[in-house]
């Protein structure tokens, strides 16, 4: 028997099993570097792979043509470029004002573009807008576009104070313009002086002086029999009555509600404080008017509730009523006329409300 020292056997051994393991690690190596380059490959053939790419449709100029003829232009932006020609690099003709009337230009010497619309002013200036820009909408959803897009940008505050006397500017030309009649008329009118309503309240926000601003000394001047000033305060504010006349000339109309509602809203805060009858008469005057012309207003309930807290904590200790002797007739008369009103609105709201007046009247009439 051949024997071979331990130590040398053990040494061969180990030098086998090395040997064993790099030659499976190196094929495994060999095998996982392969699988490597082949994705590589895979994915370069896929990327080498022609693709087909959708030709974007193009509107034929017949098309275009047809398309502006049956539509009208809403301009949603201030400022808008009028070109001379359909090219951005063209001269600029002017600047367009929000919601500034335009028309399709039907006798445009250029085809339509996909790009460009010809256009034509009311002062006879021709020239180019950008498409993407503007709205093309049917006549029947000019009037509601054009408002909601003068809406949106009113109620926004990234809009400065200038661009807004620009929009409400244009809103009120637009509604006297005799294009618009019955339940359009009264709903631009509405809008344009809800509009002038945000306009003066930015401006009192940001304590605006006009005399120190011509600009704006000149849109109050513009709107001046529409509009109040506050000597206690140094505020504007929209007189109520413009809304109320509004209404008054075009009664029950389909607008008449949110009307309505324009001139509660725009009613002066008043600080009558012990004074009843002040108190009395304001009420009247706004929310208490509203309910009697509107009975059936969105906002009869939540002017309701507001009325009836107001009365229930002047009459829910008699005694403290300030009807001291003797009553003036002013408060008589706010009493009797709130009477009235209160006896002619709807039922649930006369239960409600009157209760409370004839506590009044219960108390200052002895």
């Amino acid at each position: 028997m051949n024997s071979r020292p331990l130590l040398k056997s053990f040494r061969r051994g180990l030098v086998s099993s090395r040997f064993l393991f790099s030659f499976f690690a190196k094929s495994k190596l060999v095998i996982a570097f392969g699988q490597i380059v082949f994705l590589f490959l895979f994915v370069a053939s896929l990327a080498a792979e022609p693709t087909i790419q959708e030709k974007t449709k193009q509107t034929k100029p017949s098309e275009l043509l047809k398309r502006d003829s049956q539509s009208l232009i809403v301009i949603p932006v201030i400022g808008l470029n009028l070109h001379l020609f359909a090219d951005q690099k063209s001269d600029v003709l002017r600047k367009l004002k929000f919601g500034e009337p335009v028309s399709f230009d039907k006798n445009s010497l250029e085809s339509p573009k996909e790009d460009w619309i010809p256009v034509k002013l009311e002062d006879g200036l021709s020239g180019f807008i950008k498409r993407s820009v503007v709205r093309s909408v049917p006549s029947k959803q000019y009037l509601s576009t054009l408002l909601f897009e003068a809406e949106r940008m009113i109620l926004s505050k990234n809009i400065d104070f200038l661009a807004k006397q620009e929009i409400t500017d244009t809103i009120f030309q637009i509604s006297s313009s005799g294009k618009f009649t019955g339940d359009d008329f009264i709903f631009l009118r509405a809008k344009a002086g809800f509009f002038l309503k945000k306009t003066v309240d930015l401006m009192n926000e940001k304590g605006i002086k006009p005399d120190n601003d011509p600009t704006t000394l000149e849109f109050l001047k513009r709107h001046q029999t529409k509009l109040l000033y506050d000597y206690a305060s140094g505020k504007y504010y929209v007189d109520s009555n413009y809304f109320w006349k509004l209404l008054e000339s075009y009664p029950k109309t389909k607008h008449s509600d949110y009307a309505g509602f324009l001139a509660t809203e725009s009613m002066p805060s008043v600080d009558c404080g012990a004074d009843l009858k002040c108190r009395l008469e304001d009420m009247r005057k706004g929310k208490l008017r509203y309910i009697y012309l509107f009975p059936n207003g969105n906002y009869v309930n939540l002017y309701t509730k507001d009325l009836v807290s107001n009365l229930h904590s002047m009459t829910k200790d008699p005694d403290s009523i300030p009807c001291f002797s003797p009553v003036g007739e002013g408060i008589k008369s706010e009493i009797n006329q709130m009477i009235r009103y209160a006896s002619e609105v709807g039922p649930r709201e006369k239960k409600q409300i009157l209760p409370h007046l004839q506590i009044l009247k219960k108390e200052c009439f002895r």
